[in-house]
C-alpha cells in the first residue's frame, strides 16, 4: 500500500503531501498572492512569529514583520525582486508580535501555473538568529583583537618616539600627542616636582580641557601617598585627590619615576564619564581598557624620562668642566663657531674675552694645588654671576678662560672685561686657615667683524689683546684694536 502510495502522482496524492510539510515543517511559510498580501500562513510561522492567519490575511508580510531596526535596504532589494517577479534570498531582521526581534534566512519564490499565469509568491523563513550571535559575537571579537592591535602598535609606537627624544622637550611633544592619540577621550597633565620637591609643576597638558592647576602639592595626591597608581571612579571604596576639582568624574593618577625616584605624577581625567553619563557597563568597560594602556604608558614614559635625564647628564659632562662646571672648550668651539655664523648672517657684534689668572703657575708652585683649584673655582663663580643668554664663560684649560658674547660690541665686551676684573681684584679667599695672596687677571678683547671675519682670526685677536694686558703689568684690560695701534 505504501509504495503504491509513494508511486502515485496524481493532484490529491500531492496535496496530501504538500500539507504534511506545511503543517509539520520547522520553517515559516506564507503564500501570497500576486499583489504580495498574505493568504495563509503554516502552524511554524505563528508559532515563530505569535501572529495568527487573521492578524497577517489581506496585509504585505514585511509591513507586519519588519521593524525599528531592519535593514531598509533588504526591504528595498525584496520589493524590487517581488516587482520583477523574481526569486529573492537575504538575511533579514524581523519582530514577533511581543516586539522580540529575530533574525531569519528568508526566501520569496514567484509562482506561476502551467500557463505561465503568475499566481502567487510563497515565503520561506529559517530563525538564523543564534547563527547572527555567533557572527555578531565573532565580529565583535574579531573588532576587539583589531583594536588590542592597534594599540599595540601605538604603544609600540609611542615606546620609540620617548626613546628617540633628545631633550625634555621633546620627551613632552610626544607625551601630549602620544597620550591624546592614545586616550582620546580623555584630557590629562604631567606634573614634575619643583627643585626643592614641594610642589609639583604643570609641564604639559593635552585634550579639550579642564584647567589644571599649574602647582599642586605631594600630600593633595592619594596615588603620591599611597606610592602607586591609583584610579578613581572604579572601585567601591575610593576617596577623591584633593587636586581634582570634579569629584564624580573618573579619573587616575600614576606616578612617574626614574631611576627609582618619584620624579612626577601622570594625571588622565575622563570629563563626561560621570555616573549618568556614559552607560555604566560601557563606562566600566572604557575605563578598565583605558586603565591598562595608561600603566603602560605611566612606565613607557618614567623609562624615557631616565632615559633623557641620563643623556642630559651625559652631555652634560662631555660639555661642562669638572672642576668649575663652566663650559669647556669643546662646547666653546661648537657654540662660537654657531654664534658667528648667525652674527654673520644677521649683521650682529661678537666679542671673545680672553681672560688669564695672573701669575698662577707661581701662585701654584707657592700655596699648593688645592689652593689653586679654590682660585679657579671662585674667579669661575664670579663668571658664573655674569652669565646669561648672551653671554657664555668657557674654561679653555687651566687657567685660561673665553667669555663667549653675543650681539656684544667692542665698548660693551670691554664694559665686561673690567667688571669681571674688578670683581676678581675684590674677592678674599682662605684656604686651610691661612689668608690668601689677593688674585687678579688680565682680559683681551676681540670682536667680530674688525678684529677677525673668522673663529680662528678672532681667538688670535684676542690672545695678542691678552699677550698686551700682560706685558703692560697685567690687572687689566686691552682690546684688540689697542694691541695693534700700539
Amino acid at each position: 500500500m505504501c509504495a503504491k502510495d509513494c508511486s502515485e502522482t496524481d493532484a490529491q496524492t500531492e496535496a496530501f503531501y504538500a500539507a504534511l510539510v506545511a503543517r509539520h515543517s520547522s520553517d515559516s511559510v506564507i503564500v501570497s498572492g500576486p499583489d504580495r498580501q498574505a493568504c495563509w500562513v503554516n502552524a511554524a510561522f505563528s508559532a515563530q512569529t505569535g501572529y495568527a492567519l487573521q492578524d497577517i490575511v489581506g496585509k504585505e508580510p514585511g509591513t507586519v514583520l519588519q521593524g525599528p531596526d531592519t535593514d531598509p535596504n533588504a526591504a528595498r532589494r525584496i520589493e524590487l525582486a517581488c516587482a520583477q517577479r523574481r526569486e529573492v534570498r537575504l538575511d533579514i531582521l524581523n519582530y514577533t508580535r511581543d516586539g522580540t526581534p529575530f533574525w531569519v534566512d528568508l526566501k520569496v519564490t514567484p509562482i506561476y501555473d502551467s500557463t505561465g499565469l503568475h499566481t502567487h509568491y510563497i515565503s520561506t523563513m529559517r530563525d538564523i538568529s543564534e547563527r547572527k550571535a555567533l557572527e555578531d559575537q565573532n565580529e565583535e571579537m574579531r573588532q576587539a583583537e583589531a583594536l588590542r592591535q592597534s594599540e599595540r602598535q601605538l604603544l609600540a609606537l609611542t615606546s620609540e618616539w620617548l626613546y628617540s627624544a633628545k631633550s625634555f622637550d621633546e620627551l613632552l611633544m610626544v607625551v601630549r600627542r602620544a597620550m591624546h592619540t592614545l586616550i582620546p577621550e580623555a584630557d590629562g597633565a604631567l606634573y614634575i616636582y619643583g627643585e626643592h620637591r614641594r610642589t609639583l609643576d604643570l609641564v604639559a597638558s593635552w585634550g579639550t580641557i579642564p584647567e589644571f592647576p599649574q602647582h599642586i602639592l605631594p600630600d593633595d595626591c592619594w596615588a603620591l601617598r599611597r606610592g602607586r597608581a591609583y584610579a578613581y571612579g572604579m572601585k567601591p571604596i575610593q576617596f577623591p585627590c584633593d587636586h581634582v576639582h570634579k569629584k564624580d568624574t573618573p579619573y587616575f593618577c600614576l606616578p612617574i619615576i626614574a631611576h627609582g625616584e618619584t620624579i612626577g605624577l601622570m594625571h588622565i581625567i575622563f570629563d563626561g564619564f560621570e555616573e549618568d553619563g556614559l552607560m555604566r557597563h560601557m563606562r566600566a568597560e572604557v575605563l578598565n581598557n583605558r586603565w591598562d594602556i595608561s600603566l603602560i604608558c605611566a612606565e613607557q614614559i618614567s623609562l624615557a624620562v631616565a632615559n633623557v635625564r641620563l643623556r642630559h647628564e651625559l652631555q652634560e659632562r662631555s660639555v661642562r668642566d669638572a672642576l668649575t662646571g663652566l663650559w669647556n672648550r669643546r662646547w666653546f668651539a661648537e657654540r662660537a663657531a654657531s654664534e658667528l655664523a648667525a652674527a654673520e648672517r644677521e649683521g650682529a657684534a661678537l666679542s671673545l674675552i680672553a681672560v688669564d689668572v695672573d701669575h698662577f703657575k707661581r701662585f701654584n708652585d707657592q700655596h699648593g694645588h688645592d689652593t689653586g683649584d679654590l682660585v679657579l673655582r671662585e674667579v669661575s663663580a664670579l663668571m658664573q654671576d655674569m652669565a646669561g643668554e648672551q653671554l657664555h664663560p668657557c674654561r679653555m684649560g687651566g687657567e685660561e678662560f673665553t667669555l663667549l658674547c653675543h650681539g656684544t660690541a667692542n665698548d660693551h665686551a670691554l664694559n665686561i672685561a673690567e667688571t669681571l676684573r674688578a670683581s676678581v681684584a675684590g674677592l678674599r679667599l682662605t684656604s686651610s686657615g691661612q689668608d690668601v695672596p689677593g688674585v687678579t687677571i688680565s682680559c683681551g678683547i676681540a670682536t667680530f667683524p674688525q678684529d677677525g671675519r673668522n673663529l680662528d682670526s678672532l681667538m688670535r685677536s684676542a690672545d695678542r689683546a691678552l699677550y698686551k694686558a700682560k706685558n703692560s703689568g697685567r690687572n687689566r684690560c686691552v682690546t684688540s684694536a689697542a694691541s695693534v695701534s700700539d
